[in-house]
Order: C-alpha cells, then sequence, then structure tokens
C-alpha cells in the first residue's frame, strides 16, 4: 500500500505548477519564435509541412495515447499498479507509427510537397508521445507537482537542442523533430523516475483501463474531427501557407493555455475529497490567474505575431478567437475532470462506462464539434478559388471560430452534468470580474510603441508588466476572492523558512 499522507492543498499545487510554468513560459515561446523564424525564412511552405505534420501526428494518430491518459489519472490518483497501461500503451504506440508509415505516401501527396525524410523521421515523435503521455497521466494523478518540473525540463531541452541542430547542423523540419525528440525524453525519463506512484504490472488493472478508455474514444473522436479542418483546408487550396496563418496563431495563443496549470492539483484532490467545494475553488482560482494570460494576448498578441514574421500580424483576428477558445476549452477541463472522477461506472470492478457521465458527456462533446466544423468546412469551400496569400488569414479565423464555438458548447455541457454531480455553486461573480478586469486594464496599453522589431521585446514586456500591476491593483479591489489569494500569498511569504 502507498502511504496515505495528506497531499499539499489544491490552491499550493496550482501555485506551485502555475509559477513553475509561466517562468519557463519565455523558453517556450522563444522556441517557436525560433522554430517559425527558421522554417519560414527556408520558406512560408516549410513552416506549414511542419505543422501539417505535427497536426497529423497529435491530432490522429496519438489518438490513443490521449484515450489512456484520463482513465490512467484516475487510477494512478488511487494507488492502482499501473505499469502494465504503460506496456499497452507502448503496443499501442507501435501500432499507431505502422499505420502512420504506411499512409506517408497520401500526406505527401496532400501537401505537395515531395520530401519524403521530414514525414519518416517523425515517426519518432509518435513513439515518444505516446510514453510521454502516459508517464505525464501517471504524474498527475499522484504527484502534480511533477508535472511541473517535468515540463521544464523538456522546455529546457528542446530549446537548447533546437539552437544546435537548426543553426548549426542546419537540418530543417528534421532538427524540430529531433529537438522535440530530446525534450519529450528528458520528460519522461523525470516523469517515471520521481512519481510517487505505482508501476508495478497488474493487467486487470491494464485491461479494465483498455476497456473503460473507450468511453474517452468519442472525446477523442472530436479532435479528430477538429484537426480535420486543417488537412481539408490543405486539400481545398491545395497549399500548406494557410495552416502556416493558423498555426502562428494558434503558437501565440497556446500562451492561455498554460493557465490550466492552475488546476494540476484537482485530480489528487478529489480522489481525497469529493468536496463540493474544490470545484467552486477551482473555478474561482483559475479565473482569477487565468485573466493574467488573457490580457498578455491583448497587450502584446499582434507585437508577436509580428516578431514570428511581419506576414502574420494579419493573423491578429484568428489569435483573438483562438485565445478565447483555448482559455474556455482550458475551463472546460475542470469540469471534465470532475465528472471522471466521480463516475463510479470508471472504477475498475464496475460495469456500464457507457452508462455513466463520462459516455454522455464524450458523446455530447462529439455532436457539438460536428455541428462547429460542418458549418466551418461550408465556409472554407467558399473561398477555394481565392488566391492563397489573400485569403489564408480569413481561413485561420474561420478555423479559430470553429473551434471556439466547439469550446463553448463543451463548457457548458460539462457544466450541466457535473452540477448535477456535486451540487457546487458557481462563482458568477468572481468570472466576470475577472474577464472584464483582464480587458480594462489591457485597454491603456492597446496600440501603444507600434515599434515591433525583436529589440523593442523590452517595452512590450514593460507594457504586459504594467497592465499586470493594474490587473492585480484592480482584482485586490473588485475581486473578493482574488483580494484573499494575495493575503495568503503574503502569509505564506512572511512565514517563509528555509
Amino acid at each position: 500500500m502507498l502511504k496515505t499522507k495528506k497531499s499539499p492543498g489544491f490552491v499550493r499545487i496550482g501555485l506551485f505548477n502555475l509559477l513553475v510554468k509561466t517562468a519557463v513560459a519565455p523558453i517556450s515561446f522563444l522556441f517557436s519564435f525560433l522554430v517559425v523564424r527558421y522554417l519560414s525564412s527556408i520558406s512560408i511552405e516549410t513552416f506549414g509541412v511542419w505543422q501539417y505534420i505535427y497536426v497529423l501526428i497529435t491530432g490522429y494518430f496519438t489518438i490513443p495515447a490521449d484515450l489512456f491518459s484520463s482513465i490512467t489519472s484516475r487510477y494512478s490518483a488511487e494507488g492502482k499498479n499501473v505499469g502494465g497501461i504503460i506496456i499497452i500503451n507502448a503496443l499501442a504506440g507501435s501500432i499507431s507509427s505502422f499505420a502512420y508509415f504506411l499512409l506517408i505516401p497520401t500526406f505527401m501527396h496532400s501537401a505537395g510537397y515531395n520530401q519524403p525524410i521530414y514525414f519518416y523521421t517523425a515517426i519518432l515523435l509518435i513513439v515518444l508521445i505516446y510514453l510521454n503521455k502516459i508517464s505525464g497521466s501517471i504524474a498527475i494523478g499522484r504527484s502534480p507537482r511533477l508535472t511541473a518540473i517535468s515540463a521544464s525540463g523538456f522546455q529546457i531541452v528542446r530549446l537548447l537542442s533546437a539552437i544546435i541542430m537548426m543553426f548549426y547542423l542546419n537540418l530543417s523540419i528534421n532538427a524540430i523533430i529531433f529537438a522535440y525528440s530530446l525534450g519529450y525524453l528528458v520528460q519522461i525519463i523525470f516523469n517515471l523516475t520521481l512519481v510517487n506512484a505505482r508501476l508495478g504490472i497488474d493487467f486487470k488493472v491494464a485491461l479494465s483501463a483498455v476497456r473503460k478508455s473507450i468511453v474517452f474514444i468519442m472525446n477523442y473522436v472530436q479532435l479528430m474531427i477538429e484537426a480535420t479542418l486543417v488537412w481539408v483546408v490543405v486539400f481545398i487550396v491545395n497549399s500548406a501557407i494557410p495552416v502556416s496563418y493558423f498555426e502562428s496563431a494558434l503558437i501565440i495563443s497556446n500562451l492561455v493555455g498554460w493557465s490550466q496549470a492552475a488546476t494540476d492539483g484537482l485530480i489528487l484532490k478529489l480522489q481525497e475529497s469529493r468536496d463540493p467545494k474544490l470545484i467552486e475553488i477551482a473555478i474561482k482560482f483559475f479565473f482569477t490567474t487565468g485573466g493574467v494570460f488573457l490580457l498578455i494576448i491583448f497587450v502584446d498578441g499582434e507585437r508577436l505575431l509580428y516578431v514570428l514574421r511581419p506576414e502574420y500580424v494579419s493573423s491578429i483576428y484568428a489569435l483573438i478567437v483562438l485565445s478565447f477558445s483555448t482559455f474556455i476549452r482550458s475551463a472546460y477541463n475542470i469540469f471534465y475532470r470532475a465528472i471522471y472522477m466521480a463516475d463510479e461506472s470508471l472504477a475498475v470492478e464496475s460495469k456500464g462506462e457507457f452508462r455513466g457521465y463520462t459516455a454522455k458527456l464524450t458523446t455530447r462533446n462529439v455532436i457539438i464539434s460536428v455541428m462547429g466544423v460542418s458549418s466551418s468546412l461550408f465556409l472554407l469551400y467558399l473561398f477555394k478559388n481565392g488566391n492563397v496569400y489573400k485569403i489564408s488569414p480569413i481561413l485561420a479565423v474561420i478555423i479559430s471560430l470553429a473551434l471556439l464555438v466547439n469550446s463553448l458548447g463543451m463548457f457548458f455541457s460539462s457544466y450541466s452534468i457535473s452540477k448535477r454531480i456535486y451540487s457546487f455553486n458557481f462563482p458568477v461573480k468572481e468570472v466576470i470580474v475577472s474577464l472584464v478586469l483582464s480587458v480594462i486594464s489591457s485597454l491603456p496599453f492597446i496600440g501603444l510603441s507600434k515599434v515591433r522589431a525583436i529589440e523593442q521585446l523590452i517595452i512590450m514586456l514593460e507594457m504586459t508588466s504594467l497592465a499586470l500591476t493594474l490587473y492585480i491593483a484592480l482584482s485586490y479591489i473588485f475581486n473578493p476572492y482574488a483580494r484573499d489569494l494575495l493575503h495568503s500569498i503574503f502569509r505564506e511569504i512572511k512565514n517563509f523558512k528555509l
């Protein structure tokens, strides 16, 4: 039996992960910036092809790895032996890699890009993503703070190796593939060697995880449907250039996704207690801290796009839409985790998982996704004969709107189900105040300093710092939860001892 020592509080875990991941966020952006500049300097199409490959891998061929993630986190939190799940996950990765290998000629033809070496090298990513997904799921269920530490190792190693392979070895797309691979390898080692979890092999648990994971397949069918937008755009216009505009906005909007680190401790804490107050606290904490990341997009989004490549400034509207979509989807994960942690049909010994709460949610998500993507596909088809350079920013917005519609549907659907399970109070005041203050705090700084040269990044940092200070001050005045949170942080700092 694992020791039942009480884990750190939810907010403590969230603050630790949020601060650590935020601290390395500049490294993540620097990596993305260098990749975009490096590949785009070869050609815009080269960057688009890399994103095309990456979307294929993460949106299709690593789906089975995601299927095991949620149930593995739950079993890890419950102290079950999860080593058998790792073995089955590795087998699934091998099968996916082989399927991708067989389809490479088709993918090359769709992209109109005749450089097979990059498509074949990407098989390495599939294998490592499988291992990284499962190791991360184990860690977040049992040692959530470890995920922030391992993610930091990933960011540092990925950046350093990318610099060497891009600018010294000049490996083109392979430089990014190898950099990701080394980063994933470090993250996997961290997660599996330092995690406080049972890694013994229990095939009863493993086979149960396989059976229960089928419940989650609908959730990832949704992601596959959304990923379809990318390759359909490539097919319609016979070019990967629109993907470059969309992905440039996606890269910047991923900054908002870092806010999800605030809720990393939710799985572990819900395993210890099904207290509805945990959900309420998670919502307050997420929106209060997440407003900071929206603020960064409002203040610096256009300039960050320019730094990636001047042409990408026209993706600003796609960036705004994607940022809201990412934020809402991160909030959705609070309810999603709460639902599958309380779903009795997902227990190892139970049956009837297809009639449980999680199955209902994931089925709804697919229906929502089909509606959002279908409407966007119709709009995309209307632009098929346009000049690819002129319509690319428009196509990027259309893809982004589909994701936003889906995110909103997922949020409200998951909220209604989790509300029935936990009967918590939704903190409307804190949510609205945080969003409004995020916009208000950014307004004085939007449009200032139109100099967008790389040397002026320091100006962006100064404006963001001022906007952040204003946000914190206004939150202290108008957001009671933020005020209590700041008091708690100051007390911790005051009482801190080495």
